[in-house]
């Protein structure tokens, strides 16, 4: 059978089949992005995470490396940070864990996205998304930055073959939504506008229409 996406075929690669509790892999994420089987609906981004991380908890597991919930936790944020990360990388070879395949199968927020509304064809229902636990919005904006990291990729792979960019597929690459006061021009990232509750303190009460 031909694996539907990246995440289908992750999941037969690393044999991720088994059950979280009394759920399937694929439907205990499902519950917990909806909001079922008494989970709080959790957003897009988390469950990526946890995703990313099973992949890491895998390669450990088949190279006898202890599985630990901190240090694989570490590993991630080392693996898909900024920051050279040399030292793990030499560290996790001595086990036969390659880092730079680990981070090729890392999937994005867009691609777990798509994986739920086009391959299992669920979205969460209107009563989920209007409720105050929902995170549907910010679903939305970190799949639209995750399509814009995958497209800018391509373009710097591209860019690297034809070579009028060296080692710009080797780039990091970071998209942030920037949002600004309407009265003032007062800008801020659209996740810490989210988290605080307003864009500009100055003018963050609501305005009447006429």
């Amino acid at each position: 059978m031909v694996a539907c996406c990246k995440v289908e075929r992750l999941i037969d690669e690393y044999d991720l089949k088994q059950t979280i509790g009394d759920q399937a892999l694929e439907q205990y994420l499902v519950a917990r992005w909806i909001g079922r089987d008494e989970y709080t609906a959790t957003g897009v981004r988390p469950l990526k995470d946890w995703f990313n991380q099973r992949l890491i908890k895998r390669a450990y597991t088949d190279s006898g490396r202890p599985v630990l919930d901190t240090p694989i936790a570490d590993a991630y944020r080392t693996l898909t940070g900024d920051e050279a990360a040399f030292e793990l990388e030499a560290d996790l070879e001595t086990d036969g864990i390659d880092a730079d395949q680990l981070r090729t199968d890392f999937i994005s927020t867009a691609t777990l996205y798509r994986h739920f509304t086009d391959c299992l064809d669920v979205s969460k229902s209107e009563a989920t998304e209007t409720s105050a636990e929902s995170d549907w919005e910010t679903d939305k904006i970190e799949y639209t930055k995750g399509v814009v990291e995958t497209n800018v990729r391509e373009s710097l792979r591209a860019l690297t073959n034809k070579g009028r960019l060296p080692r710009g597929a080797e780039a990091t690459i970071t998209t942030d939504i920037v949002v600004g006061c309407p009265d003032c021009g007062t800008q801020v990232g659209v996740e810490r506008a989210i988290d605080r509750g307003y864009i500009c303190a100055d003018h963050s009460d609501p305005v009447d229409s006429c």
